[in-house]
């Protein structure tokens, strides 16, 4: 069940799919707390382990028998990008990633398969299974003919997964097909156990996983996370705009609407219902209320943390009170009417599982890094720890969890301002990972009231405008507000369109220790006004493996914790894999006295022996640190599918020169151009790579032999944007792409027997 991420009454609903996810709405009570571990004053707190046994986080594979033309080829350490061109040159197709240093891939040819064995860098070539496509919850047994409805997905992003389905189950019994446009090589569809089993047979599927059944789950909060500060400074979310999916907004209609939502509203679409935005339930009007409403109902008293912003609104709630959630679409559209801030107060109580809709998250914002998308934990903790439900378990969101407002006049929850939420869900993730990211006050939270609304569906009735709700669905609008505040502040100050992971970097570095568990709090309560007072860096050209940057951060106070974040937007996962991380970075802190610190290595002293390979977000954190000069290394240890850009925040002050200057950007050893060798065999070789602006792209490609070379350029749909195909010696191709993305090369090899050749590009902005 889908279920909106806030307190309050039950309401049990069917889910239906409608071309991604769906959502069904279910609003739980508060109770009682759960036991604390006790306090270690001046430590981070928390049962976490950062480091795990390397290993194939896969399925046991041990058949080395040719099944299939699909195989698992186990490297022998960090992957290096000359590997990857090798095993491409000899007629290998790389596929999904999968921890550690293994790739799902095709093989089609025996003899390519005995020369991938011999070569020194693998380790083994091990059939990929039909078996391992299965996720556990579909292996039924007894022959069982009942349809479920599950997700499909492709070898890769080529495979059009809709036309591979209808062929291979002609005969079978299989219902609604359905594919999302941006996601080509996932399908939706209905099939018994017998389909399945023939499905997964499929050398163009990798996996077969459930469709989650998502669910549900402020004048006093803004002071709490010191959004007031910010307000006061002239930071309003001016010129920022944030989307939101949820139930509906208000009488849907823009002549009628609440008046705290006049001249805020950007664009408001129906998915729900035809033509049909307004909120009969009262979740997305108070949700949207805390991020955008400017109190004109209370003359400017309750209003949200960035009433200065616009607002792009989903609504989702169908007639029948489900939700229709589709992923690719909700946030393709917010994001081409401009908004770089999402925030989703809704998802599965899945105890910490990755699922498809996290999986759908961490692909749009990989493939957009400028947007930054905030998820509610739910609503789960009194069930204790690793309660955190999807997409909350997405690496590359923000995951929020709920502390307590200051409301004691309305009851026990919301009159300790330090303390998380009874309810809020914990992590960690199933994988270990560390979730949520950080928490806002969620209880006892005033904003906007639905007008069609019945009083019975909020905490609390304050008066025909607005109402008390509880849940971490509360605190995540709260806190995109804060996000809308902090993105105006980077574009006033020359950022134009900073990263999402620099927008993290920043909120965990300057976050509130609540000195509860990590696995509550994660990183802390949102500070706001601290947040701009950080450091930054937002190294969008990335780094490879083997690559280090290192940076230097001066320390002249201390009497305040030190710390220093390293955030990056991971490459999807695959969701047949065990464990979510595929590029990993490490954060590396050499103190003024030599110490060195490893990032995340909070738990157990000497905080130096650990290093973290679960988690895309890593700290040093500090509670006394000494005076001095710190040395900062990015390490890119092991990164499959690079470059992989990041950023990095801190408390500190990026060394100068002199005490006037500051020192030059610290400058990476880059790779060489990209090279390769095209042969009749072997015709052609692309490459995907990421722009992070729109411009114009330069390539050029090179070869000495008596051959020719042309060159081509996709977009992200495999639609041709333009090709060069002269006869000239180097060949030369300029294109104008007109959005940031995802894009293909395609070098091919048109005339001649063999050609080694240097391909060389200059993207946007560069």
């Amino acid at each position: 069940m889908v279920t909106l991420r806030h307190g309050g009454r039950v309401f049990g609903l069917r889910k239906k799919w409608q071309a991604a996810l769906c959502t069904t709405l279910v609003l739980t009570l508060s109770l009682e707390g759960i036991p604390a571990d006790a306090k270690q004053e001046g430590e981070r707190r928390g049962n976490i382990q950062i480091e795990v046994d390397k290993g194939l986080a896969l399925d046991k594979l041990t058949s080395k028998k040719r099944e299939s033309e699909l195989v698992v080829i186990q490297l022998s350490g960090p992957v290096r990008e000359e590997w990857k061109e090798e095993l491409e040159d000899i007629g290998v197709t790389l596929g999904d990633y999968i921890p550690d240093y293994a790739f799902i891939a095709k093989i089609e040819d025996e003899q390519v398969r005995r020369e991938v064995e011999e070569l020194s860098f693998v380790e083994d070539v091990m059939a990929f299974t039909p078996k391992s496509k299965v996720s556990s919850e579909l292996r039924f047994s007894g022959g069982n003919r009942e349809r479920v409805e599950v997700a499909v997905i492709g070898f890769n992003q080529r495979v059009d997964m809709f036309r591979a389905m209808t062929e291979m189950t002609e005969d079978q019994d299989i219902r609604d097909i359905q594919t999302p446009e941006d996601a080509p090589h996932i399908s939706i569809a209905k099939m018994d156990q017998q389909t399945i089993e023939q499905v997964v047979e499929s050398d163009d599927v990798i996996a077969v996983v459930p469709v989650p059944e998502n669910k549900l789950h402020n004048d006093v909060a803004a002071t709490i996370i010191r959004s007031d500060k910010l307000t006061s400074t002239g930071y309003t979310g001016k010129g920022q705009i944030v989307g939101v999916a949820d139930t509906g907004l208000d009488t849907g209609k823009l002549q009628t609407m609440h008046p705290d939502f006049k001249g805020q509203i950007e664009k408001l679409i129906s998915i729900g219902r035809p033509n049909d935005a307004s909120d009969v339930h009262g979740h997305g009007t108070h949700v949207a209320g805390s991020i955008v409403g400017t109190g004109e109902a209370s003359d400017g008293q309750y209003k949200g943390t960035a009433p200065g912003a616009k607002l792009v609104f989903h609504s989702i709630e169908n007639a029948k009170g489900k939700l229709n959630t589709d992923v690719e679409t909700i946030l393709q559209e917010a994001y081409e009417e401009g908004a770089r801030i999402h925030s989703n107060s809704w998802g599965t109580n899945d105890r910490g599982a990755y699922s498809l809709s996290s999986l759908l998250f961490d692909r749009f914002l990989w493939e957009h890094p400028d947007m930054t998308v905030l998820i509610a934990a739910g609503n789960d903790g009194e069930k204790g720890y690793k309660t955190i439900g999807s997409p909350a378990t997405a690496k590359n969101v923000i995951a929020v969890g709920a502390t307590e407002n200051i409301r004691p006049n309305l009851g026990k929850s919301s009159d300790k301002a330090d303390d998380v939420w009874v309810s809020s869900s914990r992590g960690l993730t199933d994988d270990g990972r560390l979730k949520p990211d950080i928490v806002a006050p969620g209880s006892a939270i005033l904003s906007t009231r639905s007008s069609l609304a019945p009083s019975k569906n909020f905490y609390k009735r304050f008066n025909e405008h607005y109402a008390y709700m509880n849940g971490t669905s509360m605190a995540t609008p709260i806190l995109a507000g804060g996000v809308a505040q902090i993105r105006e502040f980077l574009q006033d100050e020359g950022e134009k369109n900073p990263s999402g992971a620099l927008v993290k970097a920043m909120l965990l570095t300057s976050a509130d220790n609540l000195d509860e568990d990590m696995r509550e709090q994660g990183f802390g309560r949102a500070n706001l006004e601290q947040a701009i007072e950080t450091n930054y860096k937002d190294e969008k050209d990335g780094i490879r493996t083997r690559e280090k940057v290192t940076y230097k951060v001066k320390v002249s106070d201390d009497s305040k914790p030190l710390a220093i974040t390293l955030a990056w937007t991971d490459y999807p996962a695959a969701i047949v894999a065990k464990r979510a991380l595929v590029n990993d970075l490490n954060l590396k802190v050499t103190t003024p006295s030599g110490e060195k610190l490893n990032g995340n290595d909070f738990f157990e002293a000497p905080y130096n022996d650990e290093v973290d390979n679960l988690n895309n977000v890593e700290q040093v954190w500090i509670t006394e640190p000494e005076e001095g000069t710190y040395t900062v290394t990015v390490e890119g240890y092991n990164i499959p599918k690079g470059p992989q850009p990041y950023a990095l925040a801190t408390t500190g002050k990026w060394q100068k020169a002199d005490d006037e200057e500051e020192e030059k950007p610290p400058v990476v050893d880059k790779e060489p151009a990209r090279t390769g060798k095209l042969t009749k065999k072997q015709k052609s070789m692309e490459y995907l790579i990421r722009v992070n602006e729109p411009g114009d792209l330069e390539l050029s490609v090179e070869w000495e032999e008596d051959a020719n070379i042309d060159l081509y350029v996709y977009n992200s749909r495999s639609q041709e944007l333009a090709a060069a195909t002269s006869t000239d010696k180097p060949e030369q191709l300029s294109v104008n792409l007109e959005k940031s993305g995802l894009y293909n090369i395609r070098v091919v090899l048109t005339d001649g027997k063999e050609a080694k050749y240097r391909l060389y590009m200059k993207k946007p902005g560069k």
